[in-house]
């Protein structure tokens, strides 16, 4: 069934009530860790901006478990160094837990056992609310490539030139395409689909118009865009900006 999406006006409008759902989730759990899967990148900053905001307010976020999605990995398929502004458990740690100003427990996926990472959400009961964000250029979701297939859990994978180039956009200091890491480990399309609680998507920005228009036709996953795997996953939202949604003529 294809999902019916929220349009907001901008970005942070989108951030706003994102962080709202958020903190409204946390409330329904109780006192037990809050499991809140993150993208790395700019799709999801306005959401961290909002939470960082709601925690200078007062707002105890010392719950959340931030479970990252993916990380690059070097040329002997290591985690690059935390210290790099693209390593995702730097970003994780520099762009969503000290902003909040809790020493929140930060999970990334072990290129050297992928599958541990899988096992180690389901043993928490799995993922109460995950984050997602699509590519521009190929709709990967996390480092999936397109063609991933459907059963896909946790892995390591070359990263296609589309996946590359987006990123970057998302890093300036790469200039160059050679600069950008060939390797990532991600979760899988199925680690996102049967363990997460709720799900919802964030498209925002005109250079994600058509990613935006893939996503809202698919009825089931397609694998030439694997974003598509928000309409079979549990709770799906899919919420984007006026610039995603509507094609300036």
């Amino acid at each position: 069934m294809s999902l019916q999406p929220i349009v907001l006006p901008d970005a942070d409008a989108v951030g706003d009530q994102v962080a709202a759902t958020i903190l409204d989730r946390m409330a329904a759990t109780g006192d037990r860790p809050f499991l809140l899967g993150c993208p790395s990148g700019r799709t999801a900053m306005p959401v961290y901006r909002a939470l960082a905001r709601h925690a200078a307010l007062g707002t105890d976020l010392s719950r959340l478990v931030i479970v990252m999605m993916d990380d690059y990995l070097d040329p002997a398929l290591q985690r690059v160094a935390p210290e790099l502004s693209y390593s995702c458990l730097g970003f994780a740690q520099r762009q969503i837990a000290d902003p909040l100003g809790a020493p929140l427990e930060i999970w990334v996926p072990d290129p050297a056992d992928p599958i541990g990472y899988d096992e180690s959400i389901e043993a928490s009961g799995g993922i109460d609310l995950f984050l997602l964000a699509t590519g521009a250029g190929d709709g990967h979701i996390a480092f999936n490539q397109p063609g991933t297939p459907r059963d896909a859990r946790t892995h390591v994978t070359a990263l296609g030139e589309a996946t590359r180039r987006d990123n970057m956009g998302t890093f300036p200091e790469f200039t160059r395409l050679d600069m950008v890491p060939t390797h990532g480990v991600t979760v899988g399309v199925d680690t996102i689909a049967t363990l997460s609680r709720e799900v919802i998507m964030i498209v925002c920005g005109a250079h994600k118009h058509e990613a935006f228009a893939r996503i809202t036709a698919a009825e089931a996953y397609e694998a030439d865009w694997p974003s598509t795997i928000v309409v079979e996953c549990k709770n799906p939202t899919l919420i984007a900006d006026h610039a995603a949604a509507v094609r300036e003529k």
